[in-house]
């Protein structure tokens, strides 16, 4: 019987899956990260479909010796999972945090101060809007007005208050979807409030877009930009569909953003977890080892993947 192109394309699919979900030691890549921390992750449970969960996700990273993980969902907060996968799986550090989409209220300080009290310490990251983000919805033609953290030049009195709340309990400002303009007036107003923990998410994907200038300019105040995995594999050609609408961001342009701005303002994330991308862990390696091959030494992969995430999260400097 004849098999249809439809199904051969399922089928090739669902192999090119079997040999990306799978752990580490079955894919034998042979890249050491230990010591290494991956800041922005997306497990299960979750709305949308993901290729792990809190637990399994810990045990992988603890079999590669990593020193922590931060759990990621643009829908609840995440410390309080943390919380129970720390007790669960041994040999590795879980953090959460909480990201104001509308699923909590938005930009809404009594969700921050609840994910504080539930995280026992380990709700570490209060991200910005993301998927609910004002500029999010116009970049990917979305329907509807999403959320803004400013009006003009001037910050929302409630994007005030959490900023506030962030400075008080020492967490770290993840910048979210927003747009450039958005970002460079958070960054300003948590600078003058004392913030020392701040990540612009995934700085050079489409959202939010900045450019050379913008980075190094928020660079300049202290901010980290984080780089992660899953640009990497997005643009017109990706396997993965939700991955089509994003333009790719290349290791040789992440590589040739650090060597610019300089390794000591960039954390080296995944943002994996969807189903049909690598797992995290097995990412993680792969980013390493990908950006090695671009000329990005082994000691500026240190500072990237070890020293700056474990300076945002509050954790010793290993020696």
């Amino acid at each position: 019987m004849l098999v249809k192109f439809s199904q051969l394309i399922l089928i090739t699919l669902l192999l090119w899956s079997l040999g990306n979900n799978i752990n580490s030691d079955a894919l034998n890549l042979p890249v050491d990260i230990k010591g290494t921390i991956d800041f922005h992750v997306h497990s299960a449970p979750d709305v949308t479909q993901r290729s792990i969960d809190d637990f399994e996700l810990a045990e992988m990273g603890a079999d590669a010796e990593m020193r922590a993980i931060v759990l990621k969902n643009h829908f609840t907060p995440t410390a309080d999972r943390a919380v129970l996968a720390n007790k669960i799986v041994p040999g590795i550090e879980l953090f959460g945090g909480i990201v104001l989409n509308h699923s909590v209220g938005g930009i809404n300080p009594r969700a921050v101060e609840v994910m504080y009290q539930l995280g026992q310490g380990r709700g570490k990251v209060v991200w910005l809007p993301t998927i609910d983000a004002d500029y999010h919805l116009k970049v990917f033609h979305k329907p509807g007005q999403g959320i803004k953290v400013a009006q003009g030049e001037k910050l929302l009195p409630e994007t005030e208050e959490v900023l506030k709340l962030i400075a008080e309990y020492n967490l770290v400002l993840g910048t979210g979807h927003i747009s450039p303009e958005e970002v460079k007036l958070v960054v300003e107003g948590a600078h003058s409030l004392g913030i020392k923990n701040i990540l612009i998410t995934h700085a050079m994907a489409d959202v939010p877009g900045l450019s050379r200038e913008d980075m190094q300019e928020v660079a300049n105040l202290g901010a980290f930009l984080e780089l992660t995995y899953v640009n990497n594999l997005m643009g017109k050609n990706a396997v993965v569909k939700a991955h089509r609408n994003w333009h790719q961001v290349s290791l040789e342009q992440m590589a040739e953003a650090i060597k610019t701005i300089g390794a000591e303002h960039f954390v080296l994330s995944t943002d994996l977890g969807r189903k049909f991308d690598p797992l995290p862990v097995d990412g993680y390696k792969l980013f390493v080892e990908g950006l090695r091959k671009e000329g990005i030494s082994q000691v500026e992969i240190d500072l990237m993947s070890k020293d700056n995430p474990a300076q945002l999260l509050g954790l010793f400097l290993n020696s």
